[in-house]
């Protein structure tokens, strides 16, 4: 599995960098060694650095400006990366397989909305206070949906 997730990481750093004037390709020299970073050496399984890659994958596309597909693409990369990252260490290849089944979900809903995105991007609409209301209220909703919840725990009695 470590070899997916360089892939996927090189490959979240690298789209961006298509794009990117020649002053901002630093971010692509420190977005590879985040990855790397990420996979290998001591602190190969703290979270913080795959996150940093991600940021750094992100803030290249802020920078480079690539189009909205090059986007949709840059979101599955980044949602793969950290998925992958976030595996159990060592696992057995049948246990493995296990969880990457219990990812499918997660994978499929972003596919999903970003062909989704896609679509909608693609039709021309005039602007309306309607959509963008509509758009906020749907960016609230997904919101609390894709928070966790609190179990909740009955309480004892006294």
């Amino acid at each position: 599995m470590a070899v997916a997730t360089a892939c996927l990481g090189a490959a979240m750093i690298v789209l961006p960098a298509l794009d990117l004037p020649a002053r901002g390709q630093v971010l692509t020299v420190a977005g590879l060694a985040l990855v790397a970073a990420s996979l290998a050496g001591p602190l190969g399984r703290w979270h913080g650095l795959a996150t940093l890659a991600a940021v750094a994958a992100v803030v290249g596309s802020v920078l480079g400006r690539p189009g909205t597909a090059a986007l949709a693409a840059e979101g599955l990369l980044i949602l793969g990366y950290l998925l992958l990252t976030d595996a159990p260490a060592a696992m057995p290849a049948r246990v493995a397989a296990q969880w990457l089944r219990r990812q499918l979900p997660a994978v499929a809903w972003a596919v999903l909305a970003s062909a989704a995105v896609l679509l909608v991007l693609g039709i021309r609409v005039p602007v309306s206070a309607w959509l963008v209301a509509a758009g906020a209220g749907a960016a609230v909703a997904a919101t609390g949906i894709a928070l966790p919840r609190r179990s909740r725990q009955p309480r004892e009695p006294r």
